[in-house]
């Protein structure tokens, strides 16, 4: 999956073999939350999602803000711009994500994104809940733990808990950049963690748009593909 609100750059993605787009729509809280830690704050706007409708056919997924007063306003104009798939950040009550849930009702694909000490609470009671998919987000789970580097969510087992609790649907966690590339963790050791516990999917970090500066963008997919396939 790759974060970008520019249509030329998703159809490059498209033709490379990227198999998503994300056009992200999360900024509330989002600047106090990431202060000082050097992260990526994007506000879409709904003429990007339009845009980059028209330019791909792969799905686009769409990461709206945290359940607030207007969610149900947000999530109707989302869907109807084209979306194929809408994913709830920073959710931690069960209440919050029924409601995401029907707010969206059928129109649309549903992803829940563990960022939370309190979504991982929960986690076992989300089972009976209707939604597709879900995606563990490392660095604000990493904040919220008060950890000092993202990946001692999997060094404390906080992945795993949520993937005991919720085994039978697609789930992803990380970023990577191109094989050869990644710090302080290199992008084929994330990979290997990824084969270990059965990912299906993973973003491509703000650093793989520097590093594929050129290089063939498909061919660095084809690589990522490659040693994934081999570790899997």
């Amino acid at each position: 999956m790759l974060f970008t609100h520019d249509h030329e750059l998703a159809k490059q993605a498209e033709s490379a073999g990227i198999d998503r787009i994300v056009v992200d729509f999360e900024f509330r809280g989002k600047n106090e939350r990431q202060s000082g830690y050097h992260l990526e704050v994007n506000r879409a706007t709904l003429e990007d999602l339009r845009k980059i409708r028209k330019s791909v056919s792969i799905p686009i997924l769409a990461r709206i803000n945290p359940i607030f007063s207007e969610s149900d306003k947000e999530i109707d104009a989302i869907i109807s711009e084209g979306a194929d798939i809408i994913i709830l950040p920073m959710f931690r009550t069960k209440k919050e994500v029924e409601d995401f849930i029907g707010f969206a009702g059928n129109r649309i694909q549903k992803s829940l994104l563990f960022e939370t000490k309190d979504s991982v609470k929960i986690a076992a009671d989300l089972n009976d809940l209707e939604f597709d998919e879900y995606y563990i987000g490392l660095n604000d789970m990493a904040i919220d733990y008060n950890l000092p580097f993202a990946y001692d969510v999997l060094r404390y087992e906080i992945v795993q808990h949520i993937r005991k609790e919720i085994p039978d649907r697609p789930f992803g966690f990380g970023g990577i950049t191109v094989i050869g590339g990644g710090s302080p963790l290199k992008t084929i050791d994330i990979l290997r963690e990824m084969a270990k516990h059965g990912c299906s999917s993973v973003i491509l970090r703000r650093a793989f748009k520097r590093d594929i500066l050129g290089k063939s963008m498909q061919a660095e997919i084809s690589k990522i593909r490659d040693a994934y396939g081999a570790m899997a």
